[in-house]
């Protein structure tokens, strides 16, 4: 009688190598969640840094006197920054000393805002003039 030759077999069976698949996809998925979230954040400081540029402007335009601000209405404009249309609304108001003046900006991403959206940026600045 021939001896019967037992072989070791190694490898994974196929419910090991599923799970192993499951584990993979769960992390891959979590990557790219997170680094979806850091480009959204990378968008969102990269707008808010340019809309910080676009308010400066505007501010450093009214004090040397390139941009004169009406004193009743609010002054509404567009400026183009790095390719990009910002829309700004300046306002002007009085304050307790007649010859310093509050100049309030707030800048957007669009054109169309409604009464309750937020701006990207509002900056506030005081300005000393003539009386």
């Amino acid at each position: 009688m021939v001896p019967f030759i037992q072989r070791q077999c190694s490898g994974l069976t196929l419910i090991e190598v599923l799970i192993g698949m499951a584990i993979v996809s769960i992390a891959l998925a979590a990557i790219i969640k997170t680094t979806t979230q850091n480009i959204q954040a990378t968008k969102y400081l990269q707008d808010k840094t340019m809309a910080t540029w676009v308010g400066q402007q505007v501010l450093n335009e009214v004090r040397v006197g390139v941009l004169t601000l009406p004193s009743t209405n609010d002054l509404k404009q567009k400026t183009v920054l790095l390719g990009r249309d910002w829309y700004w609304e300046s306002s002007q108001e009085e304050t307790a000393n007649s010859r310093i003046k509050k100049i309030t900006v707030n800048v957007y991403a669009h054109e169309n805002v409604d009464q309750d959206e937020f701006p990207l940026i509002n900056l506030e600045s005081y300005i000393y003039g003539k009386e």
